[in-house]
């Protein structure tokens, strides 16, 4: 049987790079969120400023699983010796769990229809994507259930009542969000192709963590950003919110 004793040099540095790569496009979106939700019209800003603070904490919990990485093993002579400390996959559960469901929030707000109903089905994403953010790092079970029904209210529900303005970002999101989620589940049922080397099984799972980590963290919040910078200034106005009435239309101006 084999035993994991030691990386080599590339295997451990394409990791860390990876997980490098991570923490700062989880950054850098994060803040080009929060300053594009600075020169927009208010009714877009709430939509944005939410999924940037806390796409900033996730991406602090992805660079924990940046340093747990590099505890986990220390350089002896040309290779990487184990140090026994453990990697850090509850961080990545956390930063999951903060990032993803305030922007599943937001693109129900920007797809809210007028009306009594809209906001009943706004309230109910609400409530799901708070449970969800709560319970993911404790239930995989209760996670894979709440976010089976935010999916559904996103595709199925919200747009039933009215045509969906960022119906492409939302299903782009979802997609991005969904490969995450498979990633992880055919890691925990060994579906993933690791290879059989003790060595090239933990590379290559790292590596397909992380790009999971960063496709699911950062795509939806990109999605989200193009989506509502493409909106009219109404509909951004009615997405901010929803149970507004619509203005009135300014009467016809009097021929001289």
């Amino acid at each position: 049987m084999d035993s994991l004793l030691t990386l080599s040099l590339d295997g451990y540095r394409s990791v860390e790079l990876l997980l490098r790569l991570t923490v700062a496009l989880s950054g850098m979106t994060a803040l080009l969120l929060a300053l594009t939700a600075r020169s927009i019209p208010d009714g877009r800003r709430i939509l944005l400023t939410l999924p940037a603070v806390a796409l900033g904490g996730a991406a602090w919990f992805e660079h924990g699983v940046w340093l747990s990485w590099k505890e986990a093993f220390e350089l002896a002579g040309s290779s990487y010796a184990v140090t026994g400390h453990l990697l850090g996959s509850e961080d990545r559960i956390i930063a999951w769990s903060l990032a993803v469901p305030p922007v599943l929030l937001a693109f129900g707000m920007a797809g809210m229809p007028w009306g009594k109903a809209g906001g009943f089905l706004l309230e109910r994403l609400a409530a799901t994507v708070a449970a969800l953010a709560l319970l993911a790092p404790f239930s995989r079970l209760a996670a894979l259930t709440l976010l089976a029904y935010a999916f559904y209210l996103l595709l199925r529900q919200m747009p039933s009542l009215s045509p969906a303005p960022l119906a492409t970002e939302t299903r782009v999101a979802l997609g991005a969000v969904g490969f995450s989620i498979l990633i992880m589940l055919l890691g925990s049922w060994h579906l993933l192709p690791l290879g059989k080397e003790a060595e090239t099984r933990l590379v290559r799972g790292e590596v397909f963590r992380t790009l999971g980590d960063l496709i699911g963290l950062c795509l939806p919040a990109v999605a989200l950003l193009v989506g509502l910078l493409r909106l009219p200034a109404e509909a951004a106005n009615q997405a901010a919110n929803p149970l507004a009435e619509p203005p009135l239309p300014s009467p016809p101006k009097e021929r001289k």
